[in-house]
């Protein structure tokens, strides 16, 4: 993405956008209460790091963002923002990618650099996955280097953000735009180093818990009930190393194409797949020598021009 049409951001923007006009939102249900299970090789999905009895559970500091956010309205009655958390993962990224691409939607991709760090065949395969996300036109985002809770654990936030930045800026070759925090931790400290680094804070407002409800049909229904029901804009978040997301949203998306088609036949609002364009913080570029160039060049041209108009 370039960073050319980019204008000043003046401080964090921790961005959980709520359903608006009297549909649901998720954020009472707390992101990820209590500690996940562990994943499981066998259904497809990458080991954590860190040992099961050894994840931090969410404290009352940090029980999503909630009641901490900053709503702003939706700029259509219906709008769905698709994000992705803890890839990428050899085995679900690669079937999302191949779906997104065939209904040319774009989704931000919230990636953990543990999985696409080292040297193994395996991490380099990643690596190349995480290319291919970018290459793909969706936004690769940050979610930390091993997924720690940084309000929980505060001696290592400034390593897990900075570390994990930069594989996805040498990785891709563009630093990350945004961040999600894992466990949706929220804390003074965290909101103040996400400021000093102009990373904004992306939470969600749709979550049918795959880390917990390992069945596709428990994530289908969840999403049909929900996006049934929306209202205003939401953000919907899945796991690309889940499988019973992987496998339930190429259902979803047929149901909601059915269902828009309805809509509209009917007069009713359709729900909109929208992009990250809305979320992605503006920056001034910085000056490279090639705008005085362009300068240089606009007035070679223009004064020949002048002269034939005058």
């Amino acid at each position: 993405m370039s960073r050319r049409w980019l204008a000043p951001l003046g401080g964090l923007f921790v961005l959980f956008l709520p359903t608006l006009g009297g549909g649901e939102s998720d954020a009472s249900q707390s992101p990820r209460a209590a500690i996940a299970p562990a994943p499981s090789e066998d259904a497809g999905e990458l080991p954590d790091p860190e040992p099961r009895e050894r994840r931090p559970a969410v404290s009352l500091w940090s029980p999503g963002h909630g009641p901490h956010t900053k709503f702003q309205p939706a700029s259509g009655p219906r709008e769905l923002l698709l994000s992705f958390d803890d890839g990428p993962d050899l085995k679900g990224t690669p079937l999302i990618l191949e779906e997104l691409d065939r209904r040319g939607l774009k989704a931000i991709f919230f990636v953990t650099g543990w999985r696409f760090a080292g040297d193994r065949p395996e991490d380099l395969a990643r690596r190349d996955l995480v290319r291919k996300i970018a290459a793909h036109g969706h936004l690769v985002a940050n979610h930390t280097f091993t997924h720690h809770n940084l309000c929980q654990n505060p001696g290592e936030r400034d390593a897990e953000i900075d570390n994990n930045s930069a594989l996805i800026g040498t990785t891709t070759g563009v630093p990350p735009l945004l961040f999600r925090a894992p466990y949706g931790g929220y804390c003074p400290g965290l909101e103040a180093a996400l400021a000093a680094r102009e990373l904004p804070d992306v939470g969600w407002n749709l979550d049918p818990q795959d880390w917990k409800n390992r069945r596709e049909e428990d994530v289908y229904n969840y999403l049909v009930g929900k996006v049934s029901r929306l209202r205003g804009r939401g953000i919907l978040l899945l796991h690309d190393t889940h499988l019973a997301s992987v496998r339930a949203l190429p259902r979803f998306l047929d149901w909601l194409a059915h269902e828009n088609q309805q809509a509209v036949e009917e007069g009713r609002p359709p729900v909109t797949i929208i992009d990250y364009g809305f979320l992605v913080p503006r920056r001034p570029m910085a000056a490279s020598g090639v705008e005085r160039v362009v300068g240089d060049l606009v007035a070679d041209v223009g004064a020949p021009l002048q002269r034939l108009w005058h």
